[in-house]
């Protein structure tokens, strides 16, 4: 029998107000479960799980966030799919700590509507949780720039450790390649070649791309420029002096 442990606190309490990545949270313990905090200092980053008390728990496929056509070809089945309708209404979300104050986490972000119960909490460990091989297939498309621009700058942060004026080159750069050369698609078979002498720009693309030099997908070339090769074509960034970008002509 399941025994919530706290419950979420956001300022977020309907559905559709809640960001596609979340937004800032809490979750607070009940008193007697705070002696399970102990050490939690050791870690970074928690899995919180939850229990989506207000989904649906009687359909098996849905047409997720993300795909506007409502058409049986894009149904999928709620275990390909992070939607809060299934069977058990368990909600993940990996969030950073910010803060640990008494019986309450601060979270950098939670995608769960205020006072969700919480039945569990879990350290992420980088020894089995990163899985930096792993591949998806695009399940739908951002909802417009800014809903891709934010989840790409949290990829590239996620990988490099914080966020900076090469970071957000990186994110600006690939935000435009995705936008407006493959028009939200995710590209494939990309190819990357990159400055090697901006460190933080080649994690921020490693971050967002998972292209690496073991596999290939990943080279070093001139200063001054970005490559994109993808299957249908090639784009080129020219990194400017004042920190921005052109987009060169094909």
């Amino acid at each position: 029998m399941l025994r919530p442990i706290g419950r979420v606190v956001s300022e977020f309490r309907h559905r559709k107000a809640v960001p596609r990545l979340g937004g800032p949270a809490a979750v607070e313990l009940f008193p007697e479960f705070e002696p399970g905090l102990h050490r939690l200092e050791k870690h970074s980053h928690l899995w919180v799980l939850v229990w989506l008390d207000q989904a649906e728990r009687d359909v098996l496929q849905v047409i997720p966030r993300g795909i506007p056509e409502r058409t049986e070809a894009n149904l999928h089945g709620v275990f390909a799919v992070r939607s809060p309708v299934r069977p058990n209404p368990i909600g993940l979300t990996l969030a950073r700590i910010l803060r640990v104050a008494g019986p309450r986490i601060e979270l950098d972000r939670l995608d769960f509507l205020d006072g969700t119960p919480v039945i569990d909490l879990k350290p992420y460990f980088l020894s089995r949780d990163a899985v930096y091989a792993a591949r998806n297939t695009q399940i739908g498309r951002p909802a417009d720039r800014e809903a891709l621009q934010e989840s790409l700058r949290m990829q590239a942060v996620n990988f490099h450790g914080e966020d900076g004026p090469d970071l957000e080159l990186a994110v600006r750069i690939y935000t435009d390649f995705r936008a407006e050369v493959l028009h939200y698609v995710e590209p494939e078979d990309l190819r990357l070649t990159v400055p090697l002498e901006r460190p933080v720009l080649i994690d921020a693309f490693i971050g967002m791309t998972r292209c690496t030099p073991g596999r290939g997908t990943l080279g070093f070339g001139a200063s001054s420029e970005v490559v994109l090769a993808h299957r249908t074509g090639v784009a080129r960034y020219r990194l400017l002096p004042e920190g921005g970008f052109r987009r060169l002509a094909p």
